[in-house]
């Protein structure tokens, strides 16, 4: 949305409110639509008392009607008074940080920061139409964008699990990695857990080990196999000073990677729950390569497609939308802004790379981007991210599910 037609948004309010947030209080200025400061760094507890004497100076000002309050989103403590706001009417306008920062100076050409010159900014910025369009979710849609950051959370803790659980292997037991084809899997873990560095390592348990092996595996390891690797393990080549110390080690991050993936099967039925209560979910799922994780990831980012009228502001979203340096002559390269939400944009590169393999008409799009019009593979990537997210924008709108046919429509003919 360009500054004209963001100024045009806020038509009718006659006191914009700019809100500096912290995490034991924040700090309130109004400003008049002519730019004189009518109230200026009134402190707000972030308490029920403090709210309510935020929601009287509102009231005071014009109410929701004809005041536009804005915020600046640094980290979390805004949302408590966003959501209040929210509910009581207010419609919250929130400012890019990076604004903020370089409209400091700008307005007093002095490099002091005072929550007095935040807040007064900040109102400012929302009064020139330099807001970001933005809402705060509601219902399933925000419980959604918390289970799934809860998810990724967990996922990115796991790998760091994995990772220290491979570093002791190594060195304690090198062999171990040929063995399985991942050393996380539910037997490895199990048998880990059972024997131990000592026990695997052992010349008097191998057939003990094997036979462990088959029974875990519910004999989808073979007998033959199982003595195989029970025989590459003992007599193990790996360290031998500190056994004692790198037993309790390992024990620990194969207990952590056990209740991750507890905790991970349990977030995923969760989501399910929820992801079933959207109207969206079912014609997202419809394109090959969406899944439950990545559809719950895009409306729990997204919210209501609803809300958009055009697929390009979801590209801005998650900051896919094209930039360009040019000066002069010079015509610079274009790239896309990555301004926008990460976990977002990463969903969608991964609902690419899998629509690539898998999906037989995006792959058929994706080689005549490269073979054709000798575009870079990240940079066919990009487009083909961008494709599937306009794709998936057109589905929910017209309430229909994926059709092959319509997406090699507008690719010339080879």
């Amino acid at each position: 949305m360009n500054d004209n037609r963001k100024i045009e948004g806020i038509k009718g309010v006659e006191v914009f409110a700019g809100i500096d947030v912290g995490k034991e209080a924040h700090y309130l200025s109004l400003i008049e639509k002519n730019g004189m400061v009518k109230v200026a760094g009134v402190r707000i507890e972030n308490n029920k008392k403090g709210f309510e004497e935020m929601l009287r100076l509102l009231e005071k000002a014009g109410g929701k009607e004809t005041v536009a309050v804005g915020f600046e989103p640094t980290g979390h403590y805004w949302k408590a008074a966003g959501y209040y706001l929210q509910e009581k009417g207010y419609r919250p306008y929130l400012v890019n940080p990076f604004h903020v920062k370089l409209s400091k100076e700008l307005r007093d050409n002095r490099q002091r920061k005072t929550d007095k010159k935040d807040n007064q900014l900040i109102a400012h910025l929302v009064r020139e139409g330099k807001y970001m369009n933005s809402m705060l979710l509601v219902g399933e849609y925000e419980d959604l964008r918390r289970l799934t950051i809860v998810r990724e959370k967990i996922v990115q803790e796991m790998i760091r699990c994995q990772a220290r659980l491979k570093t002791v292997l190594d060195e304690y037991l090198p062999e171990y990695e040929k063995c399985f084809c991942k050393p996380t899997i539910k037997t490895s873990l199990e048998l880990l857990k059972r024997f131990g560095l000592a026990g695997l390592r052992s010349e008097t348990t191998g057939k003990e080990v094997a036979k462990t092996i088959v029974m875990i595996s519910r004999h989808k390891i073979s007998e033959a196999k199982a003595a195989i690797i029970a025989t590459t393990l003992k007599g193990s080549i790996g360290v031998k000073e500190g056994l004692i110390g790198a037993e309790v080690e390992l024990r620990t991050w194969v207990k952590q990677i056990e209740g991750y993936q507890e905790e991970l099967n349990n977030l995923g039925k969760q989501i399910k729950i929820m992801l079933i209560k959207t109207e969206e979910a079912v014609y997202l799922m419809s394109v090959k390569g969406v899944g439950v994780i990545t559809s719950a990831i895009i409306l729990g980012q997204t919210g209501s497609f609803a809300n958009y009228s055009n697929a390009k502001k979801l590209e801005k979203l998650a900051g896919l939308d094209l930039i360009e340096n040019s000066s002069g002559n010079k015509i610079g390269q274009k790239s896309i802004s990555k301004r926008g939400r990460d976990l977002f944009r990463h969903a969608l590169y991964r609902i690419a790379i899998v629509a690539i393999a898998k999906n037989k008409e995006i792959k058929q799009v994706y080689e005549y981007k490269i073979n054709k019009l000798k575009k870079k593979k990240m940079i066919a990537i990009t487009d083909i991210t961008v494709k599937l997210l306009r794709i998936m924008f057109a589905l929910v709108k017209n309430k229909s599910m994926y059709d092959s046919r319509l997406v090699l429509q507008a690719m010339p003919c080879s």
